[in-house]
């Protein structure tokens, strides 16, 4: 969650800036791949085929790697947030991200209990084992 939360915040912070400056996806396509990742625009078909070129073997790892981190991270965490606040996504996008800043989670257990009850916080991030005592390895 950390990293999905903090993944989309660096995309839109980095689409807003190319947007105001201007900049427009390069022609090549690995280029354009990078372009799309950076401010999160890539489409299905690039997380799912993504370009490959023949000799290409530096760029086609990084293809293979960001379409690894795409679907293992970032596609997760929509898929997340649209589960849990569906309509309301942002919203809890920006608990979550406040939450991994902060190191404060009360607000965004406030919110998660508001709408899927008492302890919802506890159910989702923190598994049974999460406050049990370390196991004593000195003995």
């Amino acid at each position: 969650m950390m990293e999905g939360a903090c993944d989309r915040e660096a995309r839109r912070v980095t689409r807003e800036t190319a947007a105001r400056a201007g900049l427009l996806e390069p022609d090549d396509v690995f280029g354009r791949l990078a372009f799309r990742d950076t401010t999160g625009t890539l489409s299905a078909d690039d997380v799912m085929t993504g370009p490959v070129e023949e000799g290409a073997d530096e760029a086609a790892r990084y293809a293979g790697a960001l379409r690894r981190y795409e679907t293992g991270v970032n596609r997760r965490y929509s898929v997340f947030l649209s589960e849990f606040a569906p309509g309301e996504e942002d919203d809890l996008h920006d608990l979550l991200l406040t939450a991994v800043v902060s190191g404060d989670t009360r607000g965004l257990g406030i919110w998660l209990d508001a709408r899927h009850g008492p302890g919802s916080f506890a159910g989702v991030f923190q598994s049974g084992a999460y406050f049990a005592p370390a196991l004593d390895l000195s003995a």
